[in-house]
């Protein structure tokens, strides 16, 4: 297993948004997660991707029991083995396209590498003519292209994404969507999606449902 999560609890304040949820995935398997606003779907996804950390349970990811790290070793754990595409791409809008994908491996301290490994990543996702453009000079579908390569930059071990094609028409939903199953063929990537689109979600190899912080 690439990710194990037993008994995951998250409450906030006395709202108690996940009572007991139980998650894996191997490698190389995309999952989605599904159910309506309020289900804890994101929370979960947080607490998956080491962005916030569970009231109780135990989380293991890539062989590493995450949960129990200071924050210092979850952050740079998080930096080298997870990677984010969310519904907003959060590119940084002063840099080109490049240097948003290079942006997690600098920081990650391997510099030396990252501008091949950008450009690289950049042609995986169809877009090497458009290394030295700014995000404001991107379609929506381009810019969250650039969202995914930067995710990958570190070789994550899992890409979460939290509606990643969201905010995207149709024709381009199915481009990004295409894209991500591409990747995972070519690099045996483990994805999980939360999202409320039923065609992402049926192209998945597992679709989990939540209700009331449970998966169903």
């Amino acid at each position: 297993m690439i990710i194990e999560a037993k008994g995951i609890h998250k409450s906030f304040g006395t709202l108690e948004v996940l009572k007991g949820v139980d998650f894996s995935a191997d490698k190389g398997e995309v999952v989605s997660i599904m159910g309506a606003s309020g289900a804890g779907k994101s929370t979960l996804l947080q607490i998956l991707g080491t962005l916030s950390r569970p009231d109780a349970g135990t989380l293991e990811i890539d062989g590493t029991e995450v949960a129990s790290l200071r924050d210092s070793a979850l952050s740079a754990f998080r930096g080298r083995r997870i990677g984010f595409v969310f519904q907003a791409h959060r590119l940084l809008p002063e840099f080109s396209a490049l240097e948003n994908v290079m942006m997690p491996a600098l920081i990650a301290g391997e510099s030396a590498a990252a501008r091949e490994k950008a450009h690289r990543l950049l042609a995986d996702v169809g877009l090497t003519e458009r290394g030295s453009h700014k995000p404001s000079e991107l379609s929506g579908g381009e810019a969250q292209r650039v969202a995914i390569a930067r995710a990958l930059i570190n070789n994550p071990a899992v890409l979460f994404a939290d509606e990643p094609t969201g905010n995207l028409d149709s024709a381009t939903k199915t481009e990004i969507h295409r894209l991500l199953f591409e990747l995972r063929e070519r690099l045996g990537q483990t994805i999980v999606i939360v999202t409320h689109d039923p065609e992402l979600a049926s192209l998945c190899d597992r679709r989990l449902f939540m209700k009331d912080g449970r998966i169903e």
